[in-house]
């Protein structure tokens, strides 16, 4: 039986990940957009014990990305950098040994927080940080398979960091709160033919749109944003629609303040939409939808390159415990959130 950890950010999401890394034994792949120096140091010290690491980071500089790069070729591990072009690299992968990790946010503290005693809650204190949705799956050969296959191909296209990559200026970085309550990982055992992995942006979309399509009960979204003039995501809209028309229950949780155009359009919508707020929680971040008893996770945003060419991945569970988790986080976060204005 395949073993899942489910997990929220900021609550023990990065426990778990920091766990994970530093009880990785033979090797580390990790495909992240961003890695930042609150994770830098664990996959140094991981080259350092003479674990095989090797990194794909999009390419941009900033966020920490070109001090990684130097750092990790420094300590003997191998960065490579793709997304050169108008579609990133987004993805959000970790294998570490036998354990695939698929989530919604970057190896930076905003993103994953932790317990400096690497404690889940109730033990730790609480902390503060973007709502992220992570699950790891150990004892699945298909799935470490299809991880392993999906990385060497982004690996094969990446290229070697620049040789002077310039330092940018960092991103205004959006505001964060500490949700209350915080909730510890949850572990379920399930068959591994339950799970899939989907990767790229457009593979992702086609996931969403299969799920939405055949929810008969709920349908509950969670995204930071959504872009309605990108055609993907106006399919989806639509299966949304379509969805709320059969009597599903369905609900569009965004992480933030949608622009004023966006809201007035969401605000036509059949279904409920909220926004959540971080002076009454967090910021959202996570990008993921219960559609009965499956979930999705993933790293994909609601956009024309989200939902298109950039390298995303997500990983699909049809479980019922591993839904009800994530069920039961969303409804937390949208009880707490508030109506989008118009």
């Amino acid at each position: 039986m395949t073993l899942l950890t489910c997990a929220l950010g900021p609550d023990s999401a990065g426990t778990v990940l920091m766990r994970l890394l530093r009880g990785a034994r033979q090797s580390v792949d990790a495909a992240i957009y961003e890695v930042g120096p609150s994770y830098r140091w664990a996959l140094v010290r991981a080259a350092e014990r003479r674990i095989r690491v090797r990194v794909v980071l999009d390419a941009h500089a900033s966020d920490g990305n070109a001090a990684t790069a130097r750092a990790l070729s420094q300590a003997g591990a191998e960065c490579r950098v793709a997304g050169q072009g108008s579609d990133r690299a987004h993805g959000k992968l970790l294998i570490v040994d036998s354990t695939v990790a698929v989530g919604t946010g970057n190896l930076i503290w905003r993103d994953a927080p932790r317990d400096r005693h690497l404690r889940f809650p109730p033990a730790g204190v609480p902390l503060a940080g973007t709502r992220e949705w992570w699950i790891t799956a150990t004892r699945s050969r298909g799935v470490r398979h299809a991880a392993a296959d999906a990385f060497a191909a982004h690996w094969g296209t990446a290229a070697r960091p620049p040789a002077a990559w310039a330092a940018a200026p960092r991103l205004a970085a959006p505001p964060v709160g500490m949700p209350i309550p915080q909730v510890a990982p949850r572990v379920v055992h399930t068959s591994s033919r339950r799970l899939a992995l989907v990767v790229g942006g457009a593979a992702v979309g086609e996931a969403v749109a299969a799920m939405a399509s055949a929810a008969r009960r709920r349908l509950l979204v969670t995204v930071p944003y959504v872009r309605p003039e990108a055609p993907p995501v106006r399919e989806l809209l639509d299966r949304m629609i379509g969805a709320s028309s059969r009597g599903v229950a369905c609900a569009l949780l965004l992480g933030g303040v949608p622009d004023p155009a966006v809201a007035r359009r969401l605000a036509t919508l059949p279904f409920a939409v909220r926004q959540m707020d971080p002076r009454r929680s967090t910021s959202g971040h996570a990008k993921g939808l219960v559609a009965d008893g499956s979930v999705l996770i993933a790293s994909a945003n609601w956009s024309a390159p989200g939902l298109g060419g950039s390298w995303e991945v997500a990983m699909r569970v049809e479980h019922a415990g591993a839904a009800a988790y994530f069920a039961a986080a969303w409804r937390r976060d949208w009880e707490t959130g508030l109506a989008i204005e118009v």
